[in-house]
């Protein structure tokens, strides 16, 4: 069984954080990818479920939640919106 210290729940939010990716043309951090899991291989870490995927299949598919539809995710810092333009 794997208990987390409060330094590693830190560590694991700053990381989250340095790779925030969001929806290039809205910037919403709603973005998901298709990707296939090996559903008997997995980990729960506060709630959240980790899962071993299959590295060989690589579809590039994102979707974005806010605009319901198709995007390609980009860094946070990549994210100029309407402002900037």
């Amino acid at each position: 069984m794997l208990i987390l210290t409060k330094q590693m729940k830190k560590d694991l939010k700053r990381l989250r954080e340095q790779d925030l990716v969001v929806c290039d043309y809205c910037g919403s951090e709603e973005v998901t990818e298709k990707i296939w899991v090996d559903v008997n291989d997995s980990i729960t870490i506060d709630g959240d479920t980790y899962y071993k995927y299959n590295t060989e299949v690589d579809d590039e598919q994102y979707w974005c939640e806010k605009c319901y539809d198709m995007t390609k995710p980009i860094h946070i810092s990549e994210y100029k919106g309407d402002d900037d333009a």
